[in-house]
């Protein structure tokens, strides 16, 4: 008996609540706004049950605003999903250096560091991008980033420095803080950066002639993370 009032129990709560359900199918548009307000209240208190009964009601349906209502609050908690976890860190920088920019015989930057009797190789910062996670916490053209946390490049060490920095960065989740060494006028100074979102269109933005708009770029992350949430579900039966 206790099994079958807790299946019972968690069948009742997957399901959507019937009265604002049935107010979706209002003739009144306040009360339509208003039901779709109260669906997304509960399903965030219940993400995963609310998410499948969302799904199913949105392909399911018969009443095509109830299908598109329902889809739209899914669509923000797949969202809630995405601020959370989804994306990958973006510090908003172009990082230049002579591998980089091709230039043949040129070897990367390195500069002597107070403590460290071997020289490092330097991440050089030409560009920093407006409303990005480095303008926020004060990076500035032409600063040198010499470390990143315990991460460090010493004149010799296999690889490009800007390059590892660079992926480093993308292998961290959105809103990670990362401590960086930077030399700034020849003064050695630490700065804590809280990471943004990596736009889908980074590398065009950074590398390209087109201005850089960072809410369109965000928005459009978001659309693309809906939909590949969409493409790995399947109506619940």
């Amino acid at each position: 008996m206790g099994c079958l009032a807790a299946s019972a129990t968690v069948s009742r709560a997957a399901e959507l609540p019937a009265g604002p359900l049935a107010n979706l199918r209002s003739e009144e548009f306040r009360k339509r706004e208003s039901a779709q307000a109260e669906l997304l209240a509960w399903a965030r208190k219940q993400p995963e049950s609310g998410m499948d009964e969302l799904l199913r009601h949105s392909r399911e349906d018969d009443d095509p605003e109830v299908r598109q209502r329902c889809l739209d609050v899914l669509k923000e908690l797949v969202n809630d999903e995405y601020l959370e976890t989804g994306g990958e860190g973006f510090l908003g920088v172009q990082m230049g250096n002579a591998l980089m920019l091709g230039v043949p015989g040129m070897q990367e930057p390195s500069v002597t560091i107070p403590g460290d009797p071997v020289r490092r190789k330097v991440v050089n910062v030409t560009l920093v991008l407006p409303d990005s996670a480095a303008k926020r916490a004060g990076l500035q053209a032409n600063d040198q980033i010499v470390q990143m946390g315990d991460l460090f490049w010493h004149e010799g060490d296999p690889g490009d420095a800007s390059t590892i920095l660079r992926e480093r960065i993308r292998r961290l989740k959105p809103n990670t803080k990362i401590s960086l060494k930077i030399l700034r006028d020849g003064k050695l100074m630490d700065i804590e950066v809280k990471l943004g979102r990596r736009p889908l269109n980074a590398d065009m933005m950074l590398f390209g002639n087109q201005p850089f708009d960072v809410e369109a770029a965000e928005q459009a992350a978001k659309d693309a993370y809906f939909r590949r949430w969409l493409e790995g579900r399947n109506p619940r039966k």
